[in-house]
């Protein structure tokens, strides 16, 4: 028996082991059913006429948990001459000063939870029944696993120990654990299967896809060449590929793969909305601006709103650099910095004449830990670089590559 075969039987025993330490809801085997109620025919909402649907991470205990937001069209209201000429630079402003605060309440329509086995196939036919919304790719991510065998794990895992079939049976095996949420376990599963069938790109994508679920995006960058090297021109493996790169913030990379797939069809129009993302990231204003002109026309979906909100992130970010917004930005960073040092001086001469620092120094030094953290984030401001906050779309329901959770620094619930 070579080391590999050696390696895969001991995979393959451990599993059912460590499947013992999880909740019963959880166990493909258990007929238990989850333990969230059911939401009744009444309560399910209209998916026709659904906006768009988006897929990000949510912390939930200590690590997180995939969650879809189904949101709605807006309500329409009568516009006067006066809102009709507000400058839309000035409304994107205030609506992110009333999210700073809390002030501002949105809540999406309907939401699916990863926390359930049943969220895989609600996504799938809420993809199927959203017709004219915008899906992101990481719905459509979550919508591919709805075929995952739960409850085949076992048989799967006895297939893997013939000859010639372990590839395939650990593909189904590692599918299997996404969609129960192992994904650490799924990761190993699926590395064993490359390792067994490695001219298989299904196997390197779905690997690739269990690395973007769990934020591993230099590894899901490599899966994904893999996969796309064996299979040239894939659609959805260059989405996947370009969506790890844009993760890494490696833009020119990221559009490499998108200029191939860009077009005005449903998932081509993400394509061209990330494109256009990742140029403006580059501060290739010019060329952000054409490819959000072909994306005003693409269908179905919203996208001449998202193409409207995209110009305007496009001409705020070319006048931070270069425009009135500059100077307006580097004064308002400038007295943030002054104050932020104030301050920190002011304590630090308080701490001294009291005799904190000796006393007490793990709480004399903590306020000058966060004036430091302002102090940075306005130096920042002042010498060009943006801010996370600065970027933003001005409603929810439509998407925004830079806000998305994903690109947010992984958080627990406590």
């Amino acid at each position: 028996m070579t080391q590999s075969d050696t390696e895969l039987e001991d995979l393959l025993a451990r599993e059912p082991q460590e499947l013992e330490r999880y909740p019963p809801e959880y166990r493909p085997e258990s007929d238990q059913a989850p333990s969230e109620p059911e939401i009744s025919a009444a309560e399910e909402p209209d998916l026709s006429q659904a906006r768009s649907l988006l897929t990000g991470p949510r912390p939930a205990g200590f690590g997180e948990v995939l969650v879809t937001n189904v949101w709605a069209p807006p309500t329409p209201t009568e516009e006067s001459d006066d809102q009709a000429e507000v400058d839309p630079q000035r409304t994107w402003e205030s609506r992110q000063e009333l999210r700073e605060l809390g002030l501002l309440r949105e809540s999406s329509l309907h939401m699916y939870d990863a926390r359930t086995e049943a969220y895989w196939g609600q996504v799938r036919e809420a993809v199927d029944l959203a017709e004219h919304a915008i899906i992101d790719p990481y719905t459509s991510f979550a919508a591919s696993f709805a075929d995952a065998d739960m409850d085949g794990i076992s048989a799967h895992r006895r297939r893997a120990r013939e000859y010639g079939r372990s590839g395939e049976a650990l593909l189904e095996v590692g599918r299997a654990y996404v969609a129960i949420g192992r994904l650490k376990s799924a990761q190993g599963v699926l590395r064993a299967a490359a390792k067994a069938d490695p001219f298989n790109p299904k196997i390197w994508y779905n690997l690739g896809l269990a690395h973007i679920f769990a934020r591993s995006n230099a590894a899901a960058a490599h899966a994904l060449q893999r996969a796309l090297d064996q299979m040239p021109g894939d659609f959805t493996i260059e989405l996947a590929l370009a969506v790890a790169h844009y993760h890494r913030r490696d833009y020119a990379a990221a559009e490499h793969c998108l200029r191939r797939i860009a077009g005005s069809g449903q998932m081509r129009a993400v394509a061209r909305s990330m494109l256009a993302c990742s140029l403006r990231m580059q501060a290739k204003w010019d060329d952000a601006r054409v490819e959000l002109s072909f994306l005003r026309d693409a269908l179905p979906g919203d996208w001449s709103d998202v193409a409207r909100q995209c110009l305007d992130c496009v001409e705020r970010g070319d006048q931070k650099r270069s425009g009135p917004l500059r100077t307006k930005r580097r004064a308002k960073r400038l007295w943030q910095s002054l104050a932020s040092g104030g301050v920190g001086a002011g304590w630090v001469a308080y701490a001294l004449s009291e005799n904190l620092f000796r006393e007490h120094l793990q709480w004399a030094a903590l306020p000058l830990l966060l004036v430091v953290v302002m102090l940075a984030r306005g130096l920042r401001g002042i010498g060009g670089g943006e801010l996370p906050g600065e970027f933003g779309n001005a409603e929810q329901g439509l998407p925004c590559w830079q806000t998305t959770p994903w690109l947010r620094q992984r958080r627990s619930e406590f």
